[in-house]
């Protein structure tokens, strides 16, 4: 990622102080709220249309309206986007329905789509599951996505917040994106709910940090292997081992079908921005940590 001109960082500064000081900050204080999700009523036949066509603040939540993305103006916007730009990633500003699914995890992804075996402690709160259409058959796993909250009907709108997605939702519609209660709420300030949202993929390879998780997969044996990499700190393109590219499953493990003994072996992981990262380790089949982009 590019580094932006001295001249550039300052216009931004300039404009980031005019719009800090024409709108002050609202404080919000948050109970905890410890749920199932409404959703799932609606699915059981508990919560009819109209109960979900009116849903009410969080107690205790201040209305908090913030800066949208598109509101900083043309001249503002451009600084901005290009302060930011991210060039490998998908272009593209996104719309649907914010939905809410799972309180946050112990460090593992393991239940969900995605299969990562280790999740870190921002991404064990900061996930979200992708809808069928936009899944592209497991390629949008370890991709980020930064969302806010554009419905009348939100108590927060347009806070901004970063996830990552390790999780398929199979009944959302294109656009739509199923969070963690912790973000949705940060999100909405609301309790789980229905509510139209806007989104765009981002970069959140400054959230992960530490190396590579390698964890072979059960039913591995002398003439089939695979194995399940976490904690990449950008979403993988392909891996080989030992000069050979892995096969990627649609639920994110990597299968080399080939005669493959306990010994020293040799990864390569290709990020889709291009960059690569060679790891060597002593035995392939035995879960331990692997060298992480840089």
């Amino acid at each position: 990622m590019q580094v932006p001109s001295r001249p550039t960082t300052a216009l931004l500064c300039t404009v980031l102080m005019l719009l800090v000081a024409s709108h002050p900050a609202q404080a919000a204080s948050r109970a905890r709220f410890l749920g199932e999700r409404q959703e799932q009523q609606t699915l059981q036949g508990s919560a009819s249309d109209a109960q979900l066509s009116a849903p009410t603040a969080e107690p205790n939540v201040t209305a908090y309206d913030g800066l949208p993305g598109l509101s900083l103006g043309p001249i503002g916007r451009a600084v901005a986007d290009a302060a930011a730009s991210v060039d490998w990633l998908p272009s593209g500003l996104f719309s649907g329905d914010g939905t809410a699914y799972s309180e946050a995890v112990a460090n593992t992804g393991a239940g969900f789509a995605c299969s990562y075996r280790y999740l870190n402690d921002w991404a064990s709160t900061h996930f979200a599951a992708i809808n069928r259409p936009m899944w592209d058959n497991g390629n949008s796993c370890g991709r980020c996505l930064t969302a806010w909250c554009v419905d009348e009907r939100c108590a927060t709108r347009n806070k901004r917040v970063q996830v990552m997605v390790t999780d398929l939702c199979p009944e959302c519609a294109e656009g739509d994106v199923d969070f963690s209660i912790p973000v949705y709420r940060d999100i909405t300030g609301m309790w789980p709910h229905r509510l139209q949202i806007q989104w765009e993929w981002s970069d959140c390879s400054a959230n992960i940090d530490g190396d590579i998780l390698l964890t072979p997969k059960d039913g591995i044996n002398a003439q089939w292997q695979a194995f399940y990499f976490s904690n990449a700190k950008y979403p993988l393109k392909s891996v080989s081992l030992n000069g050979k590219e892995l096969e990627r499953n649609e639920f994110q493990f990597w299968v080399h079908a080939a005669p493959l003994s306990p010994g020293p072996a040799e990864f390569v992981f290709e990020a889709i921005n291009g960059l690569k990262v060679t790891a060597s380790c002593a035995n392939p089949l035995t879960q331990q940590q692997l060298t992480n982009f840089t």
